[in-house]
């Protein structure tokens, strides 16, 4: 017989990937749309932060970016039933986000 917190471990663990995934898509597009308002703000002439450069804010976030890219090693990776379904909830998440 299953215990109830089996079951409920697992339908948690799905209900958090999809949490997730919704929370990066609705701040992955929030995100897009705040820089575009700044990009269309710098062309009129409006600056909300002074003496900030669009290019050197994006070669430090790709220098940052890089390193971290170099440090990640997946190694050995298992998959569980709870990393499954966290990962399906996530993509779903992201998909109906």
């Amino acid at each position: 017989m299953i215990a109830y917190t089996n079951i409920l471990d697992f339908v948690l663990t799905f209900v958090a990937g999809l949490l997730f995934g919704l929370a990066i898509k609705k701040g992955t597009t929030a995100f897009i749309l705040a820089i575009v308002g700044f990009v269309i703000a710098s062309y009129v002439g409006l600056t909300f932060i002074p003496k900030i450069s669009l290019t050197y804010e994006l070669n430090k976030f790709i220098a940052v970016l890089a390193a971290y890219v170099k440090e990640f090693q997946l190694g050995a990776f298992t998959m569980s039933l709870t990393v499954i379904l966290f990962l399906i909830g996530l993509a779903i998440g992201l998909w109906k986000g």
